[in-house]
């Protein structure tokens, strides 16, 4: 199975070039065969879960947590805010406060909480919506660089406001500008290579959703996930899975969850609860995640390297600005 891709924090991001872009694209993909049916025995260590949020899964170990995440992510805007400075230039960091929170019920092992939404207290208060409702105010997003040329080449190197890394130069007030700018001299902090990576390994990243999608197409969880759609119709809804319910596009119609959309989240919880849904789909994915650790330890141990490198770098630059 080809792996899955993700965008990733790299020295050349988008045009805020402040905050960390996540985005998952997740595809179909088929688990046949030994590799699918693999590992039959982990039935018979099956937990009973309403949610995983505080079981550790074997990946967690080579992926930011979101305490480490929140760290390196604020340690990188400060860093480039500071050096930007430097120049005689104003740059503002993000609010902390602005930053959206992560769900009641996540996890703190792990940025994803893979088996969708485990809380049956959340359900009846806030069906699928994130805590408070969505709010619909569209504010438009403004840019440090303020279409700024020297602020842009001091920011990333290149005078090219359209190009997100250069290689540096002279400004006019006679100051050098290293290659990549204040964005790379942030990642070389962070990394140790002005070239560096940001945030989780590749392999890192690859296996965490590898396994994911294994584990949604495994037999076992296929087959609970048909029980609780059996459970779901006999409520009276219709629904595949437990995540089609999660991401029915109704609920992003309104800023606060509908009559409707709480009755189908809390049936969800009862369904999954009564089928063990989350028992099983954790055991299936953590035999996945088994797998993968021991097939890629030595590229696993040194992904967890620079990691570490990158959480004890960040702690280091919070602490001095």
């Amino acid at each position: 199975m080809p792996a899955t891709s993700a965008k990733r924090l790299r020295s050349g991001l988008g045009p805020s070039l402040m905050m960390f872009a996540l985005t998952v694209t997740m595809a179909g993909c088929d688990a046949a065969g030994s590799e699918q049916n693999a590992g039959e025995s982990a039935t018979s260590r099956v937990p009973h879960l309403t949610t995983a949020n505080k079981k550790g899964m074997p990946l967690d170990d080579y992926l930011l947590n979101p305490s480490q995440f929140e760290d390196v992510k604020s340690a990188y805007s400060q860093s480039i805010a500071k050096c930007v400075r430097s120049y005689g230039m104003t740059f503002e960091t993000p609010n902390p406060s602005a930053t959206p929170s992560a769900l009641p019920d996540s996890p703190t092992t792990r940025i994803d909480g893979r088996f969708g939404f485990q809380s049956m207290t959340y359900a009846k208060k806030w069906g699928y919506h994130p805590p408070g409702g969505i709010s619909k105010n569209k504010e438009k997003a403004t840019k440090n660089t303020d279409a700024d040329p020297d602020k842009w080449f001091a920011l990333t190197g290149s005078r090219n406001i359209k190009e997100m890394s250069g290689p540096g130069g002279v400004l006019r007030n006679g100051k050098r500008v290293p290659s990549h700018g204040c964005v790379g001299s942030a990642v070389m902090q962070l990394t140790g290579s002005r070239d560096g990576q940001i945030g989780d390994a590749d392999i890192s990243t690859d296996l965490k959703f590898e396994t994911l999608i294994k584990a949604r197409n495994d037999p076992r969880t296929l087959r609970v996930f048909s029980l609780w759609s059996d459970c779901m119709r006999e409520i009276g809804y219709s629904y595949g899975g437990p995540l089609d319910a999660s991401s029915d596009p109704r609920w992003t119609e309104s800023e606060k969850p509908t009559k409707e959309e709480i009755e189908i989240a809390v049936a969800d919880q009862k369904c999954r609860k009564r089928h063990n849904v989350v028992g099983i789909w954790f055991a299936v994915d953590s035999e996945y995640q088994e797998r993968a650790v021991t097939d890629n330890r030595a590229a696993l141990s040194e992904a967890k390297k620079q990691l570490d490198r990158q959480v004890n770098a960040a702690r280091k630059i919070l602490l001095t600005h």
